[in-house]
C-alpha cells in the first residue's frame, strides 16, 4: 500500500516511520527545506538556538526511549536542562512555577532540538520544497498536484499533518466528494492558532537569574515566553548571554508583516518593535545587558493551537484520508504531535 504524507513536521515523520516499518510505501512532501516543523534549530556564528519548541517532554514510554537513544551530530546524547520554569504576570511580577511540572525532565541536545527531527526522519523519503496544492480522488486512489497544478505523485491513502488552516485550504482546492469535503472542512475550522514572533538576542554577558525560563501566566503581557538559551549545553560560547523572547499573539499579529525573518548585527539600527521587546525582556531579567551582539527574528504563523479539532471525527471517514498534528491532540506540544502521528499510523495499519 502507498501513502502520501503532507508535511514533514513531528507528526508526519513519526507516522511515516511507523508506516514504513509496517511495510507501507511512504512518500512525504514538505514545502520547506527543513524537517521537523517546530523542532527547529538555527546557528548564528558560534551560537545555536531552538526558535520553535524549546525542549521536549518525554517522561516515560516510547518517546522517552527515542529521546534517550537519539544522539546529535557530535555524538552527544539528550540531557535534562535541569533548571526550572517560573511564571510572570502582566505587571511583571515573577514567582516560582509549578513544582510538579518543573520536576519533569526538559530534554534537549547540544546541537539542538533538530536532533529529534533527524531521528524521526531517519530512512524516510522526503521530497522537500514541494507544496501540495490539491489531492484529487481517482478510481485507483488519490493523485497529488503541486501548487502549479503539476502531478507529483499517487497514493492509496493520504495523511495530512500541516496546520489545520493550511490543510483546509488544500482540501478546499481538491476534487473530492462534496459531502466528505464539507464535513472535513467544518471540523478543521474548529482549530484556531496563535501567531508567534520568536526573537533571539545575544549579549556579551549573562544575567543572573534563578530560573531557566519564564512563562506569562495570564496571557496579558507582550512576551509569552522568555528563556535563557545559554543554559543549554553547547548553545552559546562561554560567558555569552543568549536570550529567547517568544512574543504573544497580539504583539506578533501587530508586527508580523513588518518584521522579516533574519538577523541584525551589532551596529545595525533595530526596528522600534524589536527595541521595545528588548527593553521588556531586560525588565523581566532585571538586568541591563547592554546592546545585543546580534538579534535573530523567526516567525510562526501557526504557532500553537488555541482550539482543537476532533481526531476521531477527522480520521473516522473511511475515505483513505487521515489527519495528525498537535491540533488534534488537545494541546500545542511537540510530544503530543509525535504521539498523534504514532496513533494515526496504528489506525491506518489496522485498516480503520
Amino acid at each position: 500500500m502507498r501513502i502520501a504524507i503532507i508535511g514533514a513536521g513531528a507528526a508526519g515523520l513519526a507516522a511515516g516511520g511507523d508506516l514504513q516499518a509496517a511495510g507501507w510505501q511512504v512518500a512525504i512532501y514538505e514545502k520547506s527545506r527543513g524537517l521537523g516543523g517546530r523542532l527547529a534549530t538555527r546557528r548564528e556564528g558560534e551560537s545555536r538556538f531552538d526558535h520553535g519548541a524549546q525542549y521536549v517532554k518525554a517522561d516515560a514510554g516510547r518517546l522517552r526511549a527515542l529521546v534517550e537513544a537519539s544522539h546529535d551530530d557530535s555524538g552527544a546524547p539528550a540531557y535534562d536542562i535541569g533548571r526550572p520554569v517560573w511564571v510572570f504576570t502582566a505587571d511583571g511580577q515573577i514567582s516560582a512555577g509549578d513544582p510538579a511540572q518543573n520536576g519533569d525532565p526538559k530534554w534537549c541536545w547540544p546541537s539542538g532540538l533538530s536532533t529529534l527531527a533527524k531521528a524521526l526522519g531517519q530512512g524516510l523519503s522526503v521530497t522537500r520544497e514541494v507544496e501540495i496544492g490539491s489531492v484529487d480522488r481517482q478510481p485507483t486512489g488519490y493523485q497529488l498536484f503541486d501548487r502549479g497544478g503539476v502531478a507529483v505523485g499517487e497514493a492509496d491513502c493520504v495523511l495530512f499533518t500541516a496546520p489545520a488552516p493550511q490543510t483546509a485550504a488544500l482540501l478546499a482546492a481538491s476534487a473530492l466528494d462534496s459531502g466528505l469535503r464539507s464535513a472535513l472542512l467544518a471540523e478543521l475550522e474548529q482549530a484556531s492558532y496563535r501567531r508567534c514572533i520568536s526573537l533571539t538576542l545575544a549579549y556579551a554577558r549573562r544575567p543572573e537569574v534563578p530560573w531557566y525560563a519564564l512563562i506569562n501566566s495570564d496571557r496579558a503581557h507582550p512576551i509569552s515566553w522568555l528563556a535563557c538559551e545559554h543554559d543549554k549545553h553547547g548553545h552559546a560560547p562561554a560567558g555569552q548571554g543568549l536570550i529567547t523572547l517568544q512574543m504573544a499573539h497580539s504583539w506578533s499579529v501587530a508586527h508580523f508583516d513588518e518584521l522579516a525573518k533574519g538577523s541584525y548585527r551589532a551596529g545595525d539600527v533595530l526596528p522600534e518593535a524589536i527595541a521595545s521587546a528588548q527593553v521588556l525582556g531586560e525588565t523581566l531579567l532585571g538586568a541591563d545587558l547592554g546592546p545585543p551582539l546580534w538579534v535573530n527574528v523567526q516567525r510562526w504563523r501557526y504557532s500553537l493551537p488555541d482550539s482543537y479539532a476532533s481526531f476521531d471525527a477527522l480520521n473516522g471517514t473511511a475515505s483513505g484520508l487521515y489527519f495528525a498534528g498537535d491540533y488534534v491532540a488537545g494541546q500545542g506540544r511537540v510530544h503530543l504531535a509525535i504521539e498523534s502521528g504514532w496513533q494515526v499510523a496504528a489506525l491506518i495499519v489496522a485498516g480503520r
